[in-house]
């Protein structure tokens, strides 16, 4: 009777401990969840200061010059 009460009892520690080694099997998901949401806010952020006339003005050559598009003085592809 000893034997079967200690093998269940290993049996049991051994599901306990792969259960709670898998605790975080959902974190990486929410990391992901949280960039897509960073990266969301910076994007805002910067379309929110090209509304501004000012701000447009001076980024979109600077912007078309990196691409070569545009007349923003660089090369055209």
């Amino acid at each position: 009777m000893t034997h079967k009460a200690a093998a269940k009892f290993f049996v049991a520690q051994h599901v306990l401990t792969e259960r709670l080694s898998n605790r975080e099997r959902g974190a990486s998901a929410l990391e992901y969840v949280g960039m897509i949401i960073v990266a969301a806010v910076v994007v805002g952020a910067v379309a929110g200061l090209l509304t501004d006339g000012k701000i447009k003005g001076a980024l979109g050559p600077a912007i078309n010059g990196i691409l070569g598009t545009g007349d923003g003085g660089g090369e055209t592809p």
